[in-house]
């Protein structure tokens, strides 16, 4: 970003042609200088730029300019030096791609048949791509958009209409208001047959999407609404914009984007259909709304100076998610849910050698994928309920009202927010948090008790040895709850901030479990057995939270793997786990043994596959086979994951069941949609190429991206070889771009897939990469970890290589190898241990 020009008003029109997906631009640019300019550089990529003009004294005057594709930068040189306001118009021509990035071509079905749409998505650097501009979040402006559209056209932007009108030919101008002050990537525009719907109780939050379909869409209106509302009162800040779109994108790559006042959203993700989604699929989409209405403000109205402060954005966005979500619905116990599917996948993430920061170095351009996402998101959002859990409700709120309302419509650093957090709470905020951003991978914490005594200390968590040892020291907020002979506990929270400390422990207490409700971000291993042994006991008979039992076995599990305890001893650990009642612990258990199960081969596997067939066998007894009105929702996430896992193992009665409401999906009647899934993966499993053709009837005629999204991962669980290669063929030619890494995912846990994986990506690369570089990405992090194994020194090689042609994908090739390479030494020692 220039430092001597600063970005005013951008006053931007754009006039489409969705026939021949190209469009004509006019931007006039007011700029500000702190010195005299000869020369200003603006980003811009795959546009043609026609005339460039600057006003001086009143009067346009031609400019001289030159374009670098390479840098993607437009360099105008002034005929004399400017300064104070200086106002630039250039004319250019752009094409509608089909990348998914920057203005770009979707299709949406109408009563009329397919019709085709324009959008955009700018994050994070591809606002250059539908105009000139100074493409940096720091480089905020205002916006004053208009479109020339044909007249049945709705044009749809940040603001709302400020007036309209009609042209010749058939066509109209739509001028927007004027936006606040905001960054390029925020700004939104798009045009189609839309359809509109408003809320009843708040008119500023709408829907849009293709026509016909509003009728799907009122209960996410009625949680927006709910998330606003939650917002304004809980961050002290009204909602700054007059109105607030849910707007439902067909061809997306991400799963929502926050554009302020125009939010964009996967048709899964927004639209409620209750003959299809799933309470999973229920909680997604409130969660998912949640976190795109918490970016109104964190990330809109607070803007990180640099792409480096992106975790200020996407963490809080994950984190309040979750507390939103919470707050309406406590009986979904959502928070159980975040430690699965935020904290877990974070931890296995950030355990390889191979890791980054939360605070990614480097911001000038800090790209969201399958490698940074899962720190960026997952383990951002962890530390924030660390954070939380160390400073309090009050003190962590009133900490972040003042963090906005300092730096509303501006941009701030992370030092900022730990200003703030330090003021109210008068604790060491920056001292904890500088190292928990800056520092890569998390604590393995190991404790040692010597009669009163409890020896502990901290080294880095790796997967492979080559991480260890390193001298990382974090300031661990910890906890420990004492468990005393009175039947009572207690909880001790300090600050562990030295590669070694002492605790006093009472006599009477007789077990400690460490991270108290599972709130830190750290791993665990005790090595006094005494101890884990009474852990074991406390967890067969549920004294442990079940929080604790699930983090209890995740550790162990994450020790056996990385070689530090034997897999034998996770297994024992297993064993007192077999009465669990609980999802989260029956979950992650289940979820480790399917793991090993894939990782393993032989006769070790067929020790893996027999425990895990007891405990799946034990689980599905307590759960069943179907629905029970009103019961837990995590009760209804689990059983749609054991069905799969039943068909896997060949758990009898269990799958006949299955098949049975397999049977009735097929002929017509209706299949509880909590079960619809597991249903589907089951019927999937058991059958032929007449079941492999039902699946692509429905897809091809289903009007729910619910129903399909479940046909999509039901084709990833064929257990016929003849019928896996038909799918994957399916695969490559039919499923949409934006959803081919989905049933490519699912093969990847499908035992009777994975032999297949790796020679159809060799095969299929080429075609691979005109993906969406997400979407590929997400591919290889599928087929490389496990199907891999098939032939691991040839895919470590390929990929090697692939390394230094391919840049872009190399954080997540990177991270792919070496959980290949983590897998690989497990099964190694499998087949040692159980020969």
């Amino acid at each position: 970003m220039q430092d001597s020009v600063y970005p005013e008003t951008y006053k931007i029109t754009i006039e489409p042609d969705l026939k021949r997906l190209d469009f004509s631009g006019e931007l006039v640019l007011s700029l500000k200088t702190n010195s005299p300019v000869t020369r200003v550089t603006l980003n811009v990529a795959e546009l043609a730029i026609m005339r460039c003009e600057c006003r001086l004294a009143n009067t346009w005057s031609g400019c001289a300019f030159s374009v670098s594709p390479d840098f993607e930068t437009l360099d105008i040189d002034l005929p004399e030096p400017a300064e104070a306001g200086l106002e630039i118009r250039i004319y250019y021509y752009g094409r509608i791609n089909e990348k998914m990035a920057g203005f770009y071509k979707s299709t949406i079905k109408t009563g009329r048949g397919i019709e085709t749409i324009a959008v955009t998505q700018f994050q994070e650097s591809d606002a250059r791509r539908a105009f000139p501009c100074i493409d940096h979040p720091g480089a905020k402006a205002r916006f004053e958009l208009s479109l020339v559209t044909d007249r049945e056209m709705t044009p749809v932007s940040n603001m709302p209409v400020e007036s309209e009108t009609s042209l010749k030919d058939g066509k109209k101008k739509v001028k927007f208001q004027l936006t606040p002050v905001m960054s390029t990537y925020l700004l939104f525009f798009g045009l189609g047959r839309f359809g509109l719907a408003t809320d009843e109780l708040d008119r500023r939050i709408r829907a849009v999407l293709a026509e016909g379909m509003e009728n799907g869409i009122h209960y996410s209106l009625a949680f927006a609404r709910k998330a606003l509302h939650y917002c304004e009162n809980y961050f002290s800040f009204p909602y700054p914009l007059p109105k607030m779109d849910l707007i439902a994108v067909p061809d997306f790559a991400f799963g929502a984007m926050e554009n302020w006042g125009a939010i964009t959203f996967r048709e899964n993700l927004v639209r409620y259909d209750p003959q299809y989604t799933s309470v999973d699929g229920e909680e997604r989409i409130c969660e998912v709304i949640a976190h795109e209405i918490v970016h109104q403000w964190f990330g809109n109205l607070v803007t990180p100076q640099d792409w480096k402060y992106l975790w200020l954005n996407e963490s809080f966005a994950t984190f309040f998610g979750y507390t939103i979500v919470d707050c309406f619905h406590t009986d979904w116990q959502v928070w159980h849910e975040f430690l699965e599917s935020q904290t877990a996948p974070a931890m296995n993430r950030d355990g390889l050698t191979d890791t980054t920061p939360i605070e990614i170095p480097g911001g000038s351009h800090v790209v969201i994928n399958s490698s940074t996402a899962p720190i960026i998101y997952s383990k951002g959002g962890s530390i924030l309920r660390q954070i939380k859990d160390y400073l309090g409700e009050d003190e962590f709120r009133a900490s972040l009202c003042r963090f906005l309302d300092t730096h509303s419509y501006g941009c701030a650093a992370s030092s900022d927010l730990w200003a703030a957090m330090e003021a109210e709470s008068g604790m060491p905020v920056q001292k904890i948090m500088n190292e928990w951003i800056t520092l890569a991978g998390h604590p393995l914490v190991y404790a040692e008790r010597k009669q009163n005594s409890l020896f502990l200390c901290q080294q880095r968590f790796t997967y492979l040895p080559a991480g260890r040892d390193q001298g990382q020291i974090w300031p661990i907020p910890a906890s420990i709850r004492m468990y005393r002979a009175n039947g009572k506990s207690t909880e001790k929270k300090f600050l562990f901030d030295s590669a070694e400390t002492e605790i006093e422990l009472d006599d009477d207490v007789e077990a400690y479990k460490i991270n108290d409700k599972q709130a830190g971000f750290f791993r665990v291993w005790y090595a006094d057995a005494e101890n884990l042994k009474r852990l074991k006991e406390m967890t067969k008979d549920r004294i442990l939270p079940e929080t604790d039992r699930w983090g209890l076995e995740g550790d162990l599990y994450a020790l056996a793997v990385s070689g530090r305890i034997h897999l034998s001893s996770y297994l024992d650990h297993l064993r007192w786990c077999e009465t669990e009642s609980e999802p989260l612990p029956i979950s992650g258990k289940m979820g480790n043994l399917h793991h090993l199960m894939l990782a393993t081969q032989k006769n070790a596997r067929k020790t893996v596959s027999a425990s895990a067939t007891s405990h799946l066998t034990a689980a599905l007894n307590r759960v069943g086979h179907d629905p029970e009105p009103g019961e837990p929702h995590g009760i209804s996430r689990l059983r749609n994951l054991l069905l799969w896992q039943a068909s896997v193992f060949g758990i009898t009665g269990i799958t006949e069941a299955a098949l049975h409401r397999f049977e009735e999906l097929a002929a017509g009647r209706e299949v509880h949609p909590d079960i619809m899934r597991g249903v589907m993966q089951a019927g999937a499993w058991a059958g032929d190429e007449k079941t492999f053709e039902w699946f692509t009837r429905r897809m091809e005629t289903s009007a729910s991206e619910h129903d399909r999204i479940n046909c999509l991962r039901a084709m990833g669980c064929f257990s016929e070889p003849a019928v896996i290669e038909k799918a994957l063929s399916y695969i490559l030619q039919t499923v949409p771009e934006r959803n081919k890494f989905i049933p490519v995912a699912q093969m990847a846990s499908n035992p009777a897939a994975v032999p297949f994986l790796w020679d159809w990506y060799k095969e299929s690369e080429s075609a691979l990469e005109s993906l969406h570089p997400i979407i590929h990405e997400r591919i290889i992090a599928a087929v490389l970890p496990l199907p891999g194994l098939e032939k691991p020194d040839e895919a470590a090689a390929h990929f090697e290589k692939y390394l230094e042609k391919s840049p872009p994908a190399a954080d997540t090739i990177r991270m792919s190898l070496e959980k290949l390479d983590i897998n690989h030494r497990l099964r190694t020692r499998a087949d040692s241990y159980f020969t």
